[in-house]
């Protein structure tokens, strides 16, 4: 089977258990890749896997993070952590980080029915530069 990630129309609601985009949702619709120029492309893409997952089923995805949501040219964009969590309204946030070196420095995680935020962790997201530091995000569809 085969879908545009940024509609996955032709692939049912609340079919899919498990979903990951790693590194990808970053570069939708800003033409690098001979796509078409769309600014919504990366929320249209996050929406449709939200539609997509059963209840229950799991996200693991990836990108660019900052302290500053932008577009990078035509090669990616980078996200502060909140955009995603509010674009994804239907899912709970299980658990966020960010890689930093050779390491996973946890800024967020749901347990005992609260999300438990590390604000030292979240204010230490560095601004992007160069490559920078990708944000590592685990949902469920609630």
């Amino acid at each position: 089977m085969c879908a545009d990630a940024t509609n996955l129309e032709n692939i049912a609601d609340e079919s899919i258990e498990s979903l990951s985009a790693l590194c990808s949702v970053e570069h939708f619709g800003l033409g690098r890749y001979g796509d078409p120029i769309s600014p919504n492309a990366w929320e249209q893409a996050l929406k449709s896997f939200q539609r997509v997952l059963k209840k229950g089923g799991k996200l693991y995805f990836s990108v660019p993070v900052g302290q500053i949501s932008k577009v990078c040219f035509n090669a990616h964009r980078v996200f502060h952590p909140d955009i995603i969590i509010q674009t994804l309204d239907s899912m709970q946030l299980l658990e966020f980080g960010y890689i930093k070196g050779f390491d996973v420095k946890n800024v967020m995680r749901y347990e005992s029915g609260a999300l438990k935020v590390d604000k030292n962790a979240l204010d230490s997201i560095p601004e992007y530069q160069d490559w920078g530091d990708f944000g590592l995000f685990e949902f469920i569809k609630i």
